[in-house]
């Protein structure tokens, strides 16, 4: 197998060289340079890089109460909750007069509202039981008021039949026929609500007989 001719091949570079515009040639120029450059300094910086990182464990072996102290107070501050815990118990407590006497005025007028809110219940459910208590009481009084009325009335019944008997017992003692119609006027007065006149007075004349 035939080797390539090296003169041939430089050639043809020099050749593709000459004939390529001259951005491209000066780019091409400064390409291993900026390559070796940053090789260089990525190298210097994981070379630092681990140096630092052995340094700082180094340091964190040597001190491990001020490294767990340091983690502490990163942690406050990086995570939400601790961080929050963390200001209310530190700024939170520098809050001006002014701010903690508006909370103090804001928190009783809150408590005021809710105390009138529950005045203004109280005293409709007040007013209701009230009318319920006067409502209550004119029904006893108008049922003691019917009771009596019915009394009276049973009384009055009572009078008139014991009337209406008296009566009969005397107009038995004349046989005329005046005294025959009285009897039968007041034998309806004495069977009022219990017997028909009629039945009262068959019942009378059988007695007689």
């Amino acid at each position: 197998m035939a080797s390539p001719d090296p003169g041939r091949t430089s050639a043809q570079g020099e050749e593709a060289a000459s004939t390529s515009p001259w951005p491209l040639r000066k780019l091409q120029s400064f390409a291993p340079g900026v390559w070796s450059q940053y090789k260089f300094y990525e190298d210097a910086v994981v070379e630092s890089t681990k140096g630092t990182v052995a340094d700082a464990l180094v340091l964190v072996k040597e001190h491990q109460v001020e490294a767990i102290g340091c983690a502490t107070v990163a942690g406050f501050i990086l995570f939400r909750g601790p961080r929050r815990f963390l200001y209310r118990n530190t700024f939170g407590r520098f809050k001006t007069e002014k701010d903690l006497l508006n909370d103090a005025e804001q928190s009783m007028m809150e408590y005021k509202k809710s105390i009138e809110n529950l005045k203004r219940e109280s005293k409709y459910t007040l007013d209701k039981v009230a009318i319920g208590e006067s409502d209550l009481q004119r029904g006893r009084t108008d049922l003691r008021s019917t009771g009596k009325q019915i009394q009276a009335l049973v009384g009055s019944i009572y009078k008139a039949e014991s009337t209406a008997a008296g009566l009969m017992d005397r107009l038995r003692t004349i046989p005329t026929r005046q005294s025959l119609e009285l009897r039968a006027e007041a034998s309806g007065f004495h069977g009022l609500g219990f017997e028909e006149p009629e039945m009262c007075l068959a019942r009378k004349s059988q007695q007689n007989i």
